[in-house]
């Protein structure tokens, strides 16, 4: 992939694309599976890495807003807001044109953009939402209320324009901070959810739930689990259960209920949201599973002490920080036979491995979420080993790729 944007200075931030997209991989998968050998299972050896196509795969975009009332730019949040980037060639066809729109539309109803030296402005951020259907969600930060009349005037001929655009909501961000988004949202057009087909499900997302950046590779990331649980069907049970912490909109649930068709699935996150959008793609393709909103850790702990005890399988998708001491504690001494750990940061993969001594991994892959950049991720597959000797109590530190 060439983007005019790097080669120009503009924008620097895939920092690898000077470097062939095979040595991006052979270099992050070296890396994760470096830092993650301690861990490994005598005998075992890893899967090929999980790819996507290296361009037009962001199924999200933030674009940060500067310029003028006039003549907005859209560009990266953190950097130097110079150059329009809404042309970027990680987007898939269309959002460009949305982007556009947006900007159109702020011109119309004369949101200035809000100045982060001077603390003035309205529009902070424009956030899209793409399907592989070609479908979009539309979020525009705001710092108040105050444009939201002369936005609802104007947004007919933005719909009429676009109509690829199922849904615009009004994110009011009123703090001076570097998050990108605040916490309350106003419906404004459209539907309440997108509907994004994911590997073997439509999820359904809602403005402020989490949802994969690389729709492709998230297919591929929730067959995986859902594979690796489907070899387990003869040591389960007649009606195992399998849980899914940190289940976000229930990608990896959805797909291991139609993998284990006997199984009693349940997916738990904090987000209500996120479980809002998953009990909803559960109900519109009769897929049996049960969603609810909770802590994950403090779920798990408080459930497995129950009548019904531990369940057969978990799988653990947390954010960056990694599933954390007291659920690695858990898990050590639940008796949990397999685990599915999907982390979006191996350096906290490892820590919580460490903390795991009986669970080593018997099968992973690497997997290229963010093509051109540093960033790596990567799913493991664990088992409760007979000899907990074979892996190690602390993690190597093998630094970032």
């Amino acid at each position: 992939m060439r983007c005019h944007h790097f080669d120009s200075g503009e924008c620097r931030s895939c920092t690898l694309l000077d470097l062939p997209r095979p040595r991006q991989i052979a270099q992050g998968r070296a890396w994760v599976e470096t830092l993650l050998a301690p861990y490994l299972h005598p005998g075992t050896s890893w899967g090929e890495p999980i790819l996507g196509p290296e361009a037009g795969f962001r199924a999200r975009g933030k674009m940060a807003v500067g310029g003028t009332t006039q003549d907005p730019i859209l560009g990266l949040p953190g950097q130097k807001l110079s150059a329009d980037l809404c042309d970027c060639p990680l987007y898939p066809e269309g959002v460009e044109a949305v982007l556009e729109g947006a900007k159109a539309l702020t011109r119309r109803a004369q949101v200035p953009p809000y100045d982060v030296a001077r603390r003035r402005g309205e529009l902070k951020n424009v956030l899209v939402t793409a399907s592989p259907e070609g479908e979009h969600l539309l979020r525009l930060v705001l710092r108040s209320e105050q444009p939201l009349g002369r936005i609802r005037e104007h947004l007919p001929t933005l719909l009429a324009a676009h109509p690829s655009i199922v849904a615009v909501t009004a994110n009011i961000h009123p703090d001076h901070t570097t998050r990108v988004e605040g916490d309350v949202e106003i419906h404004l057009a459209g539907a309440e959810s997108i509907a994004v087909r994911t590997g073997d499900v439509t999820l359904f997302a809602r403005p402020q739930s989490f949802l994969q950046t690389n729709t492709e590779v998230a297919g591929h990331l929730y067959r995986q689990a859902a594979s690796w649980l489907a070899e387990l069907t003869d040591g389960f049970g007649e009606a195992p259960q399998i849980w899914d912490l940190y289940c976000g909109l229930g990608g990896f649930a959805l797909h291991t209920a139609l993998a284990v068709p006997t199984a009693h699935v349940t997916g738990v996150e904090v987000s209500a949201q996120a479980i809002t959008g998953a009990q909803e793609a559960a109900a519109a393709q009769d897929i049996p599973s049960t969603f609810l909103v909770d802590d994950a850790t403090a779920w798990a702990i408080r459930e497995a002490a129950g009548p019904d005890g531990p369940p057969d399988a978990v799988i653990v998708n947390p954010p960056r920080r990694g599933i954390g001491p007291e659920l690695s504690a858990w898990l050590e001494d639940s008796g949990v036979r397999d685990v599915v750990y999907s982390s979006c940061n191996p350096t906290t993969l490892a820590t919580d491995l460490a903390a795991m001594p009986s669970l080593a991994i018997v099968g992973g892959r690497y997997v290229d979420m963010f093509p051109h950049t540093e960033h790596a991720e990567v799913i493991v597959r664990l088992r409760r080993s007979d000899r907990p000797d074979t892996v190690a109590h602390e993690p190597v530190d093998q630094g970032a790729p």
